[in-house]
């Protein structure tokens, strides 16, 4: 049992690709290579105050983590979403930090479980 990740949703991802545990595979491998690349986005984005990015952004962080089941990156991302809606950028920026680090952890326990980088 991780705190990171729910078991039900890494379950419903399998059934979603068929039962093709390379597929599910895949799914973690993009969602552990695109995490650095999304976090800079966000984090430009809340730089620049654009409103717009930093949905798109949140929006792809949330539907990407509740699909592989990164249930604490979810949370987070949701409490920033919560604050953009209220077009509070200091309230969203505040949890970024947060949002790197449990994004960092579950790409780790993701490598891990999927054996996503090799050891040679």
């Amino acid at each position: 049992m991780s705190r990171l990740l729910d078991e039900d949703a890494l379950h419903d991802l399998l059934t979603s690709v068929g039962r093709d545990e390379g597929a599910r595979s895949r799914f973690a491998r993009d969602f552990v290579s695109l995490w650095e690349t999304r976090v800079r986005r966000l984090t430009n984005a809340l730089d620049r105050r654009d409103a717009e990015e930093t949905h798109v952004v949140l929006l792809s962080i949330r539907s990407s983590s509740r699909m592989i089941g990164a249930q604490v990156i979810e949370a987070t991302a949701s409490l920033m979403h919560s604050s953009l809606e209220r077009q509070d950028f200091e309230g969203c920026a505040r949890h970024l930090s947060r949002l790197e680090q449990v994004g960092q952890e579950t790409c780790v326990e993701l490598d891990v479980r999927f054996g996503l980088t090799s050891t040679a």
